[in-house]
């Protein structure tokens, strides 16, 4: 077809992709010629012509055309191979075409097969610019069951049609010889795993007859006609047939051949199960690798079946059509190649011992060919086989391989131009799917014309290998030989075989599944038996059931490893979908509606005849979150799609329709309320952090799978032992966590055992000590990187003299370098403050320490004790007392000491103006705290924060003090999180924040006693250097503590910081006495004697006159930078010099360091006083009697404070 006026053409290639829609994308040449023309891309129609063989004798081939839009982006390069079939390039041909690109066609794969073109095919890209517009556009589906798919997904098409097809045929052009050229079919793809074709039938304002295209309007109205099925009724010459009862030949000849189709019309629909996963219900284990299937033996007896050895298995769909069927079009010469077969003969055998007459066992080489790998649930349907062809029939077998989708520079490639390649191949084939048993193979029989040879669990497939298409040459001649199910009982080892050009996929093997595949999970898991064996329960009976646990828990791993258990043990259809594929703003509500629709449709259609399905949907919360008040904007969409799924839930997941639902999600309260409102999950399981024996077990199980023990370097056995579980019985077959694998998928594992030899000395329970708040995925990452530090150990000492080779030792030091600088998941983003202040650099409050210690310390150190108490422990303390004795010193000192994540807060970082801020900002506190725990919250100057409720004009911290009441003494407790609040005015707390419960106990932080300020001086004198006399004599200590009546920790601290700076001036003033005295005085400064000279010798020539002012800056910069690096290289030396001095020399030079003395500390206490007055110490003495012995019941009659800066309240 000759190109339009406007038009712009370039020789290209086809490449098949999956763009889903009835658009291309062009060369990069083409494309730069639309760009600099300022073209949009909704107004390119890209014409593709070819030539197709010649047919009927025909002297050439025939010229066609097809009409694409554009999608506005450019293909993939294609560089032209060195190496061709007619030599190097450059040598042979043009020289100049060694490195041109060829350009490339990218089309839909769907669209390419329904159309009959291939990969790689030659054609010509044509773009037509400014095409005319169709307002009015009929449109007719190529068959009944593309309409029936176009009218369940109307909407969608409605939508979504302009976004799909740009360019439409004219079904009115005619050639330029007068003959009307058809016009081509066109692909719409109404769901991921749903496409329909479709033909233009009038275009309205109809485009001239010479002009082969037009572009569809934006307004455009579309109207498709319908297409139903036609009735079939039994012809009367039928009945005569089969009621005649004339004894002549032809009568019965008709009569016979009408029983027989009777026979064959006898069908059974089953629900398909791959033998590998129902290997318990066969006494034998190893089967011959042929096409069989396996029916429940009574079943066969009832049905008619008895004496039927080969059967026609079909797998249908939701809508009862047969799955993969390719759709031709009618006119469309598409090569024999892309014909796979839908019915595979395949050897019927009997089940003895069934689990119901429902199943069928089918060998994973069939559930391959149906293109089902690892099929359960799957619909059915098999019927007698007709005879089979003679193997003398099949005079050769060609193989059709599938186009490689990855690149391989190795091994051998299938569908090779090469002769000695080709032959290669052939014998490679032979080898993958004969082997050593001959007698029992696929190629053995039975073999199905168009059968798919594909990959399966098992098969030893070479690099490059992808699957491929039998075809049996000859092709039939005869009309009847041309209907489905034409087969053979195999082939002979002298057939040849012969490979022929790679083909494209089926477009059923290329369209995108909503549902991911569930592979056989091959995971660990341990210490969480019970959940497993709940789980399983409820989802065994039915019952809808939501996992939750935090980011690194291990749910999703827990939810693959149920499902596999649920497919192994009671033939579940399995359905997982990631929920994170919804999240995407330009997703549009109808597309989600309809991808969850087809999920949904897809696991009722698996739990037909009897049988169940469980759908997975992970991640929920994802997709539908919890509405929030500062993201408006995704609170609708959220909302929408918890009401999509409740209402999907409510339809399809009911104990009578057999579909139940898996949700995983990080908590319940992540969820919208629409989700959670609406009851959908009857079962809420929580995946808590693992404890410290937990973690213990799982460091164990993980180590141990490529570590041994030190007395036994083999490899660990896997002779069905399994790890102990914590009661040490052994776990059974289905009741481990980490732990869940079969054996024979564990022996798939990458891991190799023996690369790592376990030190004697490592304990896993020491470092699960130190691992508190990590999740399972957080003890993975630290084996791994306990494993690159054993590594790099080992190959430092290997280059050392006499060192030995073998396994690398794992040891302690390897983990606890792993776990430097190592944040867990859930500590990632939480600011935690670290302190170096310990209970040892702190004097006095020893009861307040001990109770400190016996309230966080030891519910984390004795653990196992501390769980078998019944009663409630106390997580929140009070600390008050004056100012300055210690209150956030010892809140600090407990971050250090106990070992435990410390989060401070001061009070005013958290209120906040806006109405529902300040809430907001102690909800995430807390939530912080949890995230970290076990873990420290501490509230300074608490009584800013928590005020008697009623006194503030704002309310904020009314707000506050209600969320603190809250969340200080909820349903479920603050578990592993302490709340420790400091103050110095317990009396301006609200009491219901004061009651066991929320802060059970007040902790006083009086002024110090005369034993408690010795302590404390002692305790600060060890930051200093003193006197030999004052660090052993006691008697001093007392005497300056006697005379520090009064004194606070803080001013005792300042006390020794004056003391430390007044024998920093004694050192300093003696320095000055002992320097010599200069010769005299200038303007009263010191001649600079000390200032070094030196002459500089530059390298380069000298300064032009002219420049020397400007250069005077730079010659002073220089100068310094020479006087730093010589003062660098004195102070060297005297270091040098020292270090080889006597010690008596030594012993002088110390003696001018600072070293504080009592004539230190008694000048400084002349002018340190205390920092609290009497008058002050009595008033909060008051107070804090008060607040102990003088709290009543009682409420305040309202009347406001007469005094001076007193503050209202209702308390």
């Amino acid at each position: 077809m000759a190109p339009r006026k406007n038009a712009q053409s370039t020789p290209a290639e086809l490449s098949l992709v999956h763009l889903r829609n009835c658009l291309v994308n062009l060369p990069s040449s083409l494309v730069s010629l639309l760009v600099n023309i300022n073209t949009p891309a909704q107004n390119v129609v890209v014409e593709l012509s070819y030539r197709t063989p010649p047919t009927g004798g025909a002297p050439s081939a025939a010229p066609q055309s097809i009409f694409v839009g554009w999608t506005g982006m450019p293909s993939k390069r294609k560089v032209t191979p060195v190496v061709g079939r007619d030599g190097i390039n450059g040598i042979r041909g043009n020289p100049s075409s060694r490195d041109q690109d060829i350009g490339l066609v990218e089309i839909d794969a769907t669209l390419a097969n329904t159309l009959g073109l291939t990969d790689g095919q030659k054609i010509t890209a044509s773009i037509h610019v400014d095409p005319p517009l169709v307002h009015t556009i009929n449109l007719e589906p190529l068959t009944p069951e593309d309409w029936e798919i176009i009218e369940l997904h109307a909407t969608f098409l409605e939508l979504n049609l302009l976004s799909q097809v740009r360019a439409l045929p004219n079904p009115a052009f005619k050639s330029a010889s007068g003959q009307p050229v058809p016009a081509h079919a066109l692909t719409l793809h109404l769901s991921p795993t749903s496409t329909a074709r479709i033909k233009t039938i009038s275009l309205d304002p109809p485009p001239p007859a010479d002009y082969p295209f037009a572009k569809i309007s934006p307004d455009a109205e579309v109207i498709v006609a319908p297409k139903t099925r036609p009735k079939t009724t039994q012809s009367s010459s039928e009945n005569r047939s089969v009621a005649s009862t004339s004894k002549s030949r032809r009568s019965g000849t008709s009569s016979g051949r009408k029983k027989s189709t009777r026979e064959r019309k006898n069908k059974i629909t089953l629900r398909g199960v791959d033998r590998n996963m129902c290997l318990d219900w066969f006494e034998e284990e190893v089967v011959a690798p042929d096409f069989s299937i396996w029916v429940d033996h009574d079943l066969l007896h009832a049905r008619g079946f008895n004496g039927v050895n080969y059967v026609l298995v079909t797998v249908l769909r939701e809508s009862g059509s047969v799955a993969n069927t390719p759709r031709p079009q009618a006119d469309d010469p598409a090569p024999v190649t892309s014909h796979v077969a839908t019915k595979v003969v395949a050897h019927l055998r009997a089940w003895d011992d069934p689990p119901d007459s429902k199943p069928a066992a089918l060998s994973s080489p069939l559930c391959a060919a149906l293109g089902f790998t690892g099929m359960v649930g799957g619909i059915i349907e098999i019927e007698a086989a007709s005879q089979p062809v003679g193997r003398d029939a099949v005079q050769k077998l060609a193989v059709y391989p599938f186009a490689t989708s990855k690149k391989t520079s190795e091994g051998l490639k299938f569908g090779s131009e090469s002769k000695a390649e080709r032959e290669e191949a052939a014998k490679t084939f032979r080898h993958i799917y004969a082997g050593s048993q001959k007698a029992s193979s696929l190629l053995a029989g039975p073999l199905t014309d168009g059968t798919l040879f594909g990959l399966y669990d098992g098969l030893e497939s070479p690099q490059g290998w992808e699957g491929g298409v039998i075809k049996f040459e000859p092709a039939p001649s005869s009309p009847d030989s041309k209907e489905p199910g034409r087969w053979t009982l195999g082939i002979s080892e002298k057939t040849p075989i012969e490979f022929q050009a790679p083909i494209p996929r089926p477009a059923w093997m290329t369209e995108d599944s909503i549902a991911e595949p569930l592979p056989s999970y091959d995971g660990l898991l341990v210490s969480i038996d019970k959940l497993l064996l709940d789980l399983q329960s409820h989802l065994s009976n039915l019952s809808t059931s939501l996992l939750t646990g935090a980011s690194g828990s291990g749910k999703t791993s827990v939810a693959k490893y149920v499902a596999q258990r649920l497919r192994e043990d009671s033939f579940f259809h399995t359905t997982y979908f990631s929920c994170k594929k919804l999240v995407n703003d330009e997703s549009r509500m109808a597309s989600i509606r309809s991808t969850l629709n087809q999920l949904f449709l897809t696991a009722s259609w698996g739990a037909k005849f009897g049988g169940k399905a469980v759908i997975i949907l992970d991640d929920l919360d994802t997709s539908c979150p919890a509405e929030t008040e500062l993201q408006t904007t995704d609170n609708g969409r959220s909302r929408q799609v918890s009401e999509i799924i409740s209402s999907m839930a409510r339809q399809y997941c009911s104990v009578e329709s057999g579909v139940v639902l898996l949700a995983t999600a990080e908590g319940k309260e992540a969820l919208n309320e629409i989700i959670v409102g609406a009851n959908v999950f009857r079962e809420v399981l929580e995946l808590k952090a693992p404890n410290k024996d937990a973690r213990r077990q799982v460091l164990e199980a993980i180590v141990k799978q490529e570590a041994t023990s030190p007395d036994n370097d083999a490899a660990p056995s896997h002779d069905g032992s399994r790890p102990t579980t914590a009661d040490g019985s052994a776990a059974a077959e289905d009741s481990n966590w980490m732990d869940g694998a079969s054996q024979g998928s564990r022996e798939n594992t990458t891991r190799q055992p023996g690369r790592f030899i376990l030190d004697s000395d490592l304990d896993f329970l020491d470092i699960a000590g130190l691992t508190d708040g990590y999740m399972p995925k957080d003890l993975s990452v630290v084996i791994e990187r306990a494993q690159n530090e054993a590594v790099i150990r080992s190959v430092d000492n290997s280059s050392k003299p006499n060192a030995k080779p073998g396994p690398i030792r794992l040891t302690r030091l390897d983990f606890d370098n792993a776990l430097k600088d190592f944040t867990p998941t859930s500590l990632r983003d939480v600011s935690l403050q670290s302190s170096t202040t310990t209970f040892s650099s702190i004097g006095g409050l020893q009861e307040t320490r001990q109770v400190l210690l016996e309230t966080l310390l030891y519910p984390t150190k004795y653990a196992p004790v501390f769980e078998k108490c019944p009663l409630r422990l106390r997580s929140g303390l009070l600390l008050y007392g004056y100012p300055g004795c210690g209150k956030t010193l010892l809140a600090s000192a407990v971050a250090g000491e106990c070992g435990l994540n410390f989060i401070s807060v001061k009070g005013p970082e958290i209120l906040n103006k806006y109405i529902g801020a300040s809430e907001k900002s102690v909800r995430d506190l807390f939530e912080r705290a949890s995230a970290a725990k076990p873990s420290v919250l501490f509230f300074d100057e608490f009584d800013s924060i928590a005020p008697k409720r009623g006194h503030d004009s704002t309310g904020v911290t009314d707000r506050v003090v209600n969320q603190l009441l809250t969340l200080m003494d909820g349903a479920e407790g603050l578990s592993g999180v302490y709340v420790l609040a400091a103050t110095s005015r317990p009396d301006l707390i609200d009491p219901a924040l004061l009651r066991p419960g929320r802060l059970d106990k007040s902790l006083l932080c009086d002024l110090p006693t005369l034993e408690d300020r010795v302590d404390i001086l002692k305790a600060l004198s060890q930051q200093v250097k003193l006197d030999p006399e004052m660090s052993e004599s006691d008697e001093a200590w007392t005497e300056i503590a006697r005379r520090c009546e009064a004194f606070s920790g803080a001013d005792l601290q300042g006390l020794i910081s004056n003391a430390q700076l007044e024998a920093i001036h004694d050192v300093l003033q003696d320095d000055s006495h002992n320097e010599p005295v200069a010769n005299g005085k200038t303007n009263g400064v010191h001649k600079a004697e000390s200032v070094p000279s030196f002459v500089h010798f530059p390298y380069c020539e000298p300064e032009e006159p002219s420049s020397t002012s400007l250069i005077q800056p730079n010659k002073f910069h220089e100068r310094a930078a020479i006087m730093a690096k010589l003062e660098g290289i004195k102070q060297a030396r005297k270091r040098a010099r020292r270090a080889q001095q006597p010690e008596a020399v030594k012993a002088a030079v110390e003696d001018k360091e600072v070293v504080v003395g009592w004539k230190h500390l008694v000048k400084a206490l002349v002018e340190t006083k205390a920092s609290i007055s009497a008058q002050e110490r009595n008033r909060l003495k008051r107070i804090y009697h008060e607040f102990v012995v003088g709290r009543s019941g009682e409420m305040k009659d309202g009347q406001p404070s007469m005094e001076i800066g007193g503050r209202s309240s209702l308390m």
